[in-house]
């Protein structure tokens, strides 16, 4: 016999997982070679910014949506070269798991924009023992806090 005790927590339980709103959030590094070397072409994830994207604030020159890949962009001007890590908001037309589009100006100008959709994506092309670190300490920090 089911007594009204068992019935209100399983209900209590199906309302709050019912009113519960779904939620997707992807980490990027966040960094910039001009103010710091270790976001360059020799990628140095060790201590660098990691960023949770679907906490940043909302862009102002486009509407308001959610950040869902992260970027990488490489701007070659003059022989100087200097590389963003962010969190992306538009994804590319065409997009792989990690596609790239370079493009060039007039005169010495060549940028390069790569978008991917994974968690650390934006880091250095092959998986090294830095990123391994970062993503088991992300995952026991989630682990733990539940």
């Amino acid at each position: 016999m089911i007594s009204i005790f068992n019935i209100v927590p399983i209900t209590l339980v199906i309302s709050l997982i019912c009113c519960l709103k779904y939620a997707s959030s992807i980490l990027c590094y966040d960094c910039n070679s001009a103010y710091d070397p270790r976001c360059g072409e020799e990628f140095d994830s060790f201590s660098l910014g990691i960023v949770n994207c679907s906490l940043r604030d909302p862009l102002e020159h486009i509407a308001p949506i959610e950040p869902t890949l992260c970027r990488t962009i490489k701007m070659e001007i003059y022989g100087k070269v200097r590389v963003v890590r962010q969190c992306g908001y538009i994804p590319d037309e065409e997009q792989s798991e990690k596609s790239c589009h370079r493009q060039a100006s007039t005169g010495d100008l060549f940028v390069t924009y790569c978008s991917c959709d994974t968690d650390l994506c934006n880091s250095a092309s092959s998986m090294d023992t830095q990123k391994m670190a970062v993503y088991t300490s992300i995952l026991l920090l989630t682990v733990h806090t539940f």
